[in-house]
């Protein structure tokens, strides 16, 4: 599994029944093994997350700080309910910094006000946008790509071996370095323009749909 999310995320959702042999959570920034035991990570250096919690203190945004064990935020509005009700997860904790390692953080703020926020980005850093209300903040080494390459060395998985399927912009780079990249039906528009096929909506069994296109999956007819 790829994605943005925490791995204390994936207990909420369907998919925790799903008995994956890897994960790559937040963008890349840390990798479990199939027991969800941290194998990988790339948290900020001291100086990028020095400047996160200048921003995080001055609560001119809603900014949500993950470490390994937890979600924080320094507060909640209209923005953040609205971006954690599309992807069906909780609001995160108001809370403070206690000195530990920072993996990721979100920012929630419309598209027309990121150019102002992209002033006070640390350098080294990156958006990875997930909706129109919230955008991830990763190390500009880092991504899903990179978790990807480490599972790949992992387990002597080569390039063309690979097929990805995601919906939404923090996908993109994903699905490009991906031998076959798939946008699901309910993808965003700029999503599905870079993929190599577009199958139909997560809820339409999309994913089964395409893998048997694929002739990775047998069609039972």
């Amino acid at each position: 599994m790829s994605t943005g999310r925490h791995s204390t995320e994936l207990s909420r959702l369907p998919v925790n029944d799903v008995e994956f042999d890897g994960y790559i959570t937040l963008n890349g920034q840390l990798c479990l093994d199939k027991k969800r035991q941290v194998i990988f990570g790339r948290p900020f250096d001291k100086g990028t997350a020095s400047k996160l919690m200048s921003i995080f203190k001055s609560k001119e945004i809603p900014l949500a700080l993950v470490e390994a064990e937890r979600i924080y935020i320094n507060f909640v509005n209209d923005t953040v309910c609205k971006a954690q009700k599309s992807i069906s997860t909780p609001i995160p904790d108001i809370s403070a910094y206690n000195d530990g390692n920072i993996y990721q953080a979100t920012a929630f703020l419309k598209r027309d006000e990121e150019a102002k926020f992209q002033g006070y980005l640390p350098e080294g850093c990156k958006f990875a946008r997930w909706c129109d209300d919230g955008v991830d903040i990763i190390s500009t080494e880092g991504g899903k790509v990179e978790g990807i390459k480490y599972f790949c060395d992992l387990y002597e998985i080569e390039r063309n071996e690979i097929m990805a399927f995601g919906d939404a912009e923090n996908d993109i780079d994903m699905l490009k370095y991906a031998y076959i990249g798939v946008a699901m039906g309910n993808a965003q528009d700029s999503v599905k323009k870079i993929s190599d096929y577009v199958t139909s909506d997560i809820d339409k069994n999309g994913i089964k749909n395409a893998i048997q296109l694929y002739n990775i999956l047998p069609d039972p007819k």
